[in-house]
């Protein structure tokens, strides 16, 4: 009686088609799942590629490997070459072409075929021969979303078989499952490198910009906006210590007074705007600067970010207000000059004819007497005339033309932020975006409100205030733009309101009333309308009301 022996069929080796299918797929997850760690670890395109080849080569027993990448974002169809054994810097290979057209074939061909099959084709034929002639026996192409990235070359077997049928099909399953990491993977590298560009262009700008989301927490800083926070706050030492936190946080009120209120009103306005003049105080610094805000288009409103960028410009406007001063006292001194001129003429006239009048009394000579004294009235009535010439300049001659109101403001009160009498007092604008242009002579405003801001400092440091603030506003009233300027000063008493802007009128124990005078003046070149709002003891606001005209 004979025994049938059955052969048991190899370890890992199915003839059923279903398990065949299933361990390529095993296979497949085991090779991809080799490769994340390894770019976990060490997020290499070039080592993923090497690893990616040795693991193919170990697969299906074949030493010589290689893969020919294309380079994504640059026009050159010259490949990235990775290969093992006599591949790996094979010098046809290197510089071995990779065209549209051999693309365009591959997309129609994505199976893994013979590199023979290939010289069959017009459009592969010379890629095949180069191929071939290197050793190359099966050529697999990686694409992912109709996009060719490269292909995949196998040289002979260690044991000289040839590929079968099967191996063509694990040969699919492995690239099919391994094409779209690599993708993916050099998508990564490339916006990890874009990052890093970006981050390295914002710390070597001059300007702090800080990027918050539409919930108003830090997402990114520069180096100089971190230091212009840090300037203020030595504590902190980490950047990261900011990085996520709220606006309020990061601008703290007590610094940047009200900087948080301007910028999550500018969260709601989808409009780029330029906020100047806005002052950073603490115990011992007092900084000036120019903020531009921004919005960073998103899909939705609500998801976008606020770029914010910060110029310092302290150092500037210092220089521009010396500047100003030196040519207010170059000014003052032409003047002066011929001023004195002018009264020494005068005078000397007065003194000739005073001498006259002495000599024609000493001679009792009355009707000369008579003379003299009419020839000095006459004197005195024309230096009378000249004087009241003087009070007369402060007049000015008035050329309106439309402009803004708040730019004004804005400039004028960048002066006043950098002089010392303002060093301890809280200089803030409140002003309406939307204010219309005015017709104004820009000059004789900047002259009212600098007037304004330093008799409201005197007032305050008369009041002996530990906190001294000013705050001028603007904002439209019906047909009108309405300027105010408010202080905590020493205030003024009902009696004295009606007497400002008058000629002579000061409260000052060494004043002249000039400035207050020229404001009177400025107001009705103007057409504006004034109010006076005081409280002896709390402060004092002047409203100007601005008539609204219509230009096209």
């Amino acid at each position: 009686m004979t025994t049938e022996v059955k052969k048991a069929p190899s370890a890992g080796i199915s003839t059923d088609p279903a398990r065949k299918q299933e361990g390529r797929q095993i296979l497949a997850l085991d090779t991809l799942s080799k490769l994340a760690r390894q770019f976990s670890n060490h997020p290499d395109f070039g080592q993923l590629n090497e690893l990616m080849v040795l693991t193919i080569s170990g697969q299906f027993s074949v030493p010589n490997t290689c893969a020919l990448i294309r380079q994504p974002g640059t026009q050159s169809t010259v490949p990235l070459l990775y290969g093992t054994g006599k591949l790996r810097n094979d010098r046809l290979l290197l510089s071995q072409e990779l065209t549209d057209e051999h693309c365009e074939y591959f997309l129609l061909n994505r199976s893994p075929a013979n590199a023979i099959e290939l010289t069959e084709h017009d459009s592969t034929a010379n890629l095949g021969y180069v191929l071939s002639e290197c050793g190359v026996k099966l050529v697999a192409p990686l694409v992912h979303n109709d996009n060719v990235i490269g292909i995949l070359c196998l040289g002979e077997r260690v044991t000289k078989k040839p590929f079968t049928d099967s191996d063509h099909e694990l040969l699919a399953t492995l690239v099919n499952t391994i094409t779209p990491f690599l993708a993916s993977s050099f998508l990564f590298l490339e916006i990890a490198g874009l990052n890093k560009w970006y981050l390295a262009i914002l710390d070597s700008v001059g300007q702090g910009v800080f990027v918050f989301n539409s919930q108003g927490q830090l997402k990114k800083v520069n180096n100089t906006g971190f230091n212009i926070l840090k300037s203020f706050k030595p504590h902190l030492v980490h950047m990261c210590a900011i990085l996520k936190a709220p606006m309020e946080l990061v601008f703290d009120n007590t610094i940047f007074r009200d900087w948080t209120k301007r910028f999550k009103g500018a969260l709601k306005d989808p409009r780029t705007r330029l906020l100047e003049n806005m002052v950073a105080t603490s115990e011992d610094i007092k900084r000036i600067y120019n903020v531009h805000i921004s919005r960073m288009d998103s899909q939705s409103v609500l998801e976008s970010d606020l770029i914010i960028t910060i110029d310092d410009i302290t150092d500037q406007k210092q220089s521009e207000h010396q500047i100003f001063e030196l040519q207010k006292l170059a000014d003052m001194g032409v003047m002066a000059s011929s001023i004195s001129h002018e009264l020494n003429n005068f005078l000397g006239l007065i003194l000739g004819g005073v001498e006259m009048t002495e000599i024609a009394l000493k001679k009792d000579d009355m009707e000369k007497v008579g003379i003299n004294l009419g020839k000095l009235k006459n004197s005195v009535a024309k230096m009378e005339r000249f004087t009241n010439g003087l009070m007369d300049y402060a007049k000015l001659e008035t050329q309106k033309k439309p402009g803004s109101l708040n730019n004004v403001i804005a400039e004028v009160m960048t002066y006043v932020t950098a002089q010392k009498k303002f060093n301890r007092i809280r200089v803030l604008s409140e002003l309406d975006p939307k204010l219309p242009e005015v017709d104004l002579d820009a000059g004789q405003i900047s002259q009212l409100l600098l007037n304004l801001l330093n008799n409201a400092a005197d007032a305050i440091y008369e009041a002996r205030r530990d906190v001294g603030e000013i705050v001028v506003r603007t904002f439209t009233e019906h047909a009108l733009a309405v300027l105010s300027v408010s202080d905590n000063g020493t205030g003024i008493k009902p009696e004295v309101s009606s007497k400002l802007f008058k000629q002579g009128f000061t409260t000052k124990e060494k004043g002249h009333g000039h400035g207050l005078v020229t404001c009177g003046k400025i107001i009705r070149n103007h057409d504006a309308e004034v109010l006076v709002d005081s409280k002896p003891g709390s402060g004092t606001t002047f409203v100007f009301r601005f008539p609204l005209e219509i230009h096209s």
